[in-house]
């Protein structure tokens, strides 16, 4: 207001000593009024001085969503620079699903439900979830053009613990929208490639080939987070065979990335141990370290891609390859496992096509791994494997997209030695996506998976020396009905808003 007082004073005192001025001098001819001043142009939105960090940084104005840093998509980003000259930017999204789910696991008498028979119930079938990402960039520009700064993603992903007051749950209720941090690491960058160090995916899972599909439609997707996970619920480890293990758990580790040539690129990756973050204790014990050799060691990984266009044509392909040194101690005691579990190799292939608004791709992966990439398997059992085939059509805002893959994996044998039957898992979809407004898309997505032949213990084999299947006899899970599968249906439709 002070400053408004001011200028008005400034304004009306030129007004009054004007005529004065004005009457000292003659008063020159007439001539016609000059057109009036244009106003000066406004500075173009978005665009920074050429050679600095804010103009390499640049993005043209559109909403791509949250996505890994680099030069396959990242959010629209304001180009001012902090005091240090980096530019800081901001992505992300907001998803809200609902989902009806139809699950053999939930039924009042499946083998995982415990209580008596006559007062159990099955569990709901019909369920809300909100799932969010706020991902920070931070990018810098050196003097020799080095590029560099640190990309941190900040998730609400199932997190909290469970919400009620039950003796089991010892008071720990959670909201389930606690924020952590998913990738969280540095990065320099020049022609000769990208180092990426901190907690970030694997070469693997930054680069693989993987099958197409709409959003959250997929072996490992959207789903599995309205299902009771089998870890916990099916008297043992049995994890989904499909999921992307390849992705390296997130653990802290050391990245390269090449340039592309003649349409070639590869990766590579080390992590001395399979935990992430600043701590030195492994996160649910104060007595056993990150260095205990309690999970997978060494973690290598390296892959070869291409990429490239045959007229109307695109084809993408990749080879990768993982090996890992199994644990060789378990729980705070630190002592030797005996018999150690065998070390962890995977390998997989992918292709994938792309022609007139189709894509058509597939993944096969084997070795000896179970799970993610963290899960190794026991002594003496056959290797695990997967395929997965996947293809969509875009039509103006419109998506479609389908996929089917079968897992497979040895549960080993009894305590006779009589062989059981291989886990195996069958997975189809179909889903749908709708781009209703920039950043707004709008699916929805029916899934099916039977899972058949559920270990209720560790898979192993009998002459190792010891018995794997622990205190419980080692047996096949049941259903309702006595059946050795369990059936999983699930409808789901929701909204994703990403920035």
């Amino acid at each position: 207001m002070r400053k408004i007082l001011l200028g008005t004073t400034a304004v009306v005192g030129l007004a009054l000593l004007a005529p004065v001025a004005n009457a000292q001098q003659a008063r020159p001819a007439a001539r016609p009024a000059a057109a009036p001043a244009a106003p000066p142009a406004l500075p173009a939105t978005s665009v920074a001085p050429t050679g600095t960090a804010a103009a390499m940084f640049q993005t043209p104005v559109g909403i791509t969503g949250a996505g890994p840093h680099g030069s396959d998509g990242v959010p629209n980003r304001p180009t001012t620079p902090t005091t240090s000259g980096m530019i800081v930017r901001l992505g992300g999204f907001f998803d809200f699903s609902m989902a009806n789910i139809s699950d053999s696991a939930d039924s009042a008498v499946a083998s995982s439900r415990a209580g008596a028979v006559n007062s159990r119930l099955g569990r709901q079938r019909n369920d809300f979830r909100t799932e969010a990402e706020l991902n920070v960039y931070v990018d810098g520009l050196a003097a020799n053009g080095m590029r560099y700064g640190a990309v941190m993603e900040f998730q609400m992903d199932n997190m909290g613990g469970r919400n009620d007051n039950s003796a089991a749950n010892n008071g720990a209720n959670g909201s389930g929208t606690g924020v952590d941090l998913d990738e969280l690491y540095g990065f320099v960058k020049g022609s000769w490639g990208e180092l990426r160090f901190g907690q970030e995916d694997n070469a693997q899972g930054l680069m693989r080939v993987a099958p197409p599909g709409t959003l959250w439609l997929g072996v490992s997707s959207g789903w599995d987070e309205f299902v009771a996970q089998p870890q916990a619920g099916l008297g043992g480890t049995a994890p989904y065979l499909m999921t992307e293990f390849q992705d390296g758990g997130d653990a802290t580790k050391i990245i390269y990335l090449s340039p592309q040539f003649f349409g070639f690129d590869a990766g590579f990756s080390y992590a001395p141990q399979n935990f992430e973050g600043e701590r030195a204790d492994v996160p649910t014990s104060n007595q056993v370290f990150q260095r205990d050799r309690t999970g997978v060691m060494n973690a290598m990984t390296g892959i070869i891609r291409y990429r490239g266009t045959f007229g109307d044509f695109g084809v993408r392909a990749s080879f990768a390859g993982l090996k890992a040194d199994a644990p060789q101690v378990t729980g705070s005691s630190v002592e030797r496992t005996n018999p150690r579990n065998q070390n962890l190799t995977m390998y997989s292939a992918g292709l994938l096509v792309a022609a007139y608004g189709f894509q058509l791709g597939g993944e096969y992966a084997w070795g000896n791994y179970s799970g993610q990439m963290t899960g190794t398997i026991n002594p003496k059992l056959d290797s695990s494997d997967h395929w997965i085939l996947g293809a969509t059509y875009t039509l103006g805002a419109w998506q479609f997209g389908g996929q089917y893959g079968v897992a497979k994996q040895d549960n080993g044998t009894n305590s006779l030695g009589v062989d059981f039957k291989d886990r195996e898992q069958t997975y189809w979809g179909i889903g749908l996506q709708y781009t209703m407004a920039p950043g707004m898309i709008l699916f929805t997505n029916y899934n099916q998976i039977k899972d058949d032949n559920i270990l209720n213990g560790a898979a192993g084999v009998q002459g190792t020396g010891v018995s794997l299947g622990g205190t419980t006899p080692r047996a096949l899970n049941t259903f309702k009905g006595g059946s050795t599968t369990r059936d999983i249906d699930v409808l789901m439709a929701g909204v994703r808003i990403a920035f």
